[in-house]
């Protein structure tokens, strides 16, 4: 259950820690009433549990429906998560003020021993904030591929301002396209758009960090090194130049995405041979497991850990606030890309 609830956290980043500069404001008041009725359409008769901000509230569903009721005070109160009362996956909504409808399925999947449910939201009408979101991943999924996107999804996010200027989807498109997509002129122009008093504060804060890291990990500048603990238990730094190409690959024992993506580390290592190193970082605060994954997926050069999980000085440096995050570094040990997948990764070697 921990490494699930943790997982959840790092893909959805709920963090409520908030980094504003100085010429930013604090978050608009609301004070607007909101309710919530749901339909669960698989048979269900037992807690669900909802949250938005910190607060918090369960309910027994009763003929497969449940509503809710509250006041949101904050922009961050706007972010609202449902789950059952097994272990599993976070059902997002959106709040919005009025009457809000929902419709979920879910479905039930054992994992290591211990039934899973995993949420699927299928309708949600009566919040705008939804319908902006729901729009916008219709909206990537038809076009995150395509050459241009940057400049597809800076008309989108301009489009939107100018319709919607006061909803908190707009940081969040921002902060999701910030990292990979956009450079930091264009970050820089979108924020100057949106008023931030509007955003999740976690949106602001990701995009802020975004932005410092984009500065310090801008192609041509050196890396900064960083004294881990390594398999052994002695500390030194993670990253010594030596002439060769370095991948350095943010993970976790706990995280599906990471243990998958090791499959493809080998990869690359057999097809560049003597010209790449690899370096994995991992998060757990749990040595044991953090070494069965080394051994278990085949992880045969330098493994790292931090000290703090995600409050270690790399990772606030290097701005990694999810994972899997890979980092490419060229012969003379300065930057060569950030943030990068393994196929981006690939096509950048190849040309060196």
């Amino acid at each position: 259950m921990k490494h699930i609830f943790k997982t959840i956290l790092a893909l959805l980043i709920v963090s409520t820690t908030t980094l504003i500069s100085c010429n930013e404001k604090e978050q608009k008041p609301i004070g607007e009433k909101f309710t919530l009725t749901g339909k669960l359409l698989t048979p269900y008769s037992d807690t669900i549990f909802f949250s938005y901000g910190s607060k918090k509230d369960c309910t027994v569903v009763k003929n497969n429906t449940f509503r809710f009721e509250g006041t949101l005070d904050n922009i961050d109160q706007g972010e609202a998560f449902l789950h059952l009362k097994t272990p599993g996956n976070l059902g997002v909504i959106f709040l919005d003020k009025g009457n809000i409808t929902v419709d979920f399925d879910y479905i039930t999947k054992e994992i290591d021993s211990i039934n899973y449910t995993f949420l699927q939201t299928k309708k949600i009408e009566g919040s705008l904030n939804h319908k902006i979101w729901d729009n916008y991943t219709a909206f990537w999924r038809k076009n995150h591929k395509k050459n241009n996107y940057g400049d597809l999804i800076m008309q989108q996010l301009k489009k939107n301002i100018d319709s919607f200027p006061e909803s908190p989807i707009l940081g969040r498109i921002l902060h999701l396209n910030s990292d990979s997509v956009l450079n930091t002129s264009q970050i820089k122009e979108i924020k100057s758009l949106i008023d931030t008093t509007t955003m999740y504060s976690n949106d602001l804060r990701i995009i802020n960090i975004t932005l410092n890291t984009k500065k310090r990990t801008q192609k041509g500048t050196p890396v900064e090194n960083f004294t881990l603990k390594n398999t052994e238990g002695k500390t030194e730094n993670f990253y010594t130049p030596n002439n060769k190409f370095t991948i350095v690959d943010f993970w976790a024992s706990w995280c599906g995405p990471c243990r998958r993506e090791n499959k493809k580390l080998p990869e690359l290592a057999k097809k560049y041979g003597d010209k790449l190193e690899i370096i994995t970082i991992s998060i757990d605060d749990e040595e044991d497991e953090w070494k069965k994954a080394i051994e278990k997926d085949g992880l045969i050069w330098k493994n790292y850990i931090t000290e703090n999980d995600w409050d270690s000085e790399i990772c606030d440096y290097y701005g990694i606030t999810s994972i899997p995050s890979k980092i490419l570094i060229d012969k003379n040990g300065n930057f060569l890309g950030y943030n990068l997948s393994y196929e981006q990764i690939d096509k950048i070697l190849e040309k060196q």
